[in-house]
């Protein structure tokens, strides 16, 4: 990202979804973006599990990305999103639960 953020650009309107995506079905729009993620290898490793018609498109992965690399990971997918497909498009990461063994531990309630 070459642009540095301005105020401006933080108060400025989202851009309005365009006709050809919100027209489509919920499917072709799941299509569409998984085809274009298969294009990239970087992106191989995500899953389309909705492309709303508001153009919010939420993602899963199963792989374990470091905080430092996934940020700027889904901000060029998204990036590539929006030139390649629809220009309001916003990348949502599907929310992880905490995978520790260890941390899991805490909730054991143990019944004499």
């Amino acid at each position: 990202m070459a642009q540095n953020i301005t105020k401006e650009i933080a108060v400025a309107d989202s851009p309005v979804v365009g006709l050809d995506w919100a027209n489509k079905s919920d499917e072709d729009r799941v299509s569409c973006v998984l085809s274009a993620l298969k294009l990239q290898k970087d992106f191989e490793n995500f899953e389309v599990l909705e492309a709303g018609k508001n153009g919010q498109v939420i993602l899963r992965t199963e792989v374990n990305i470091p905080a430092n690399i996934r940020g700027p990971l889904l901000l060029d997918l998204e990036m590539s999103l929006k030139n390649s497909i629809e220009k309001s498009i916003t990348i949502w990461l599907e929310p992880v639960g905490d995978k520790s063994k260890l941390r899991m531990l805490r909730g054991i309630e143990i019944k004499s």
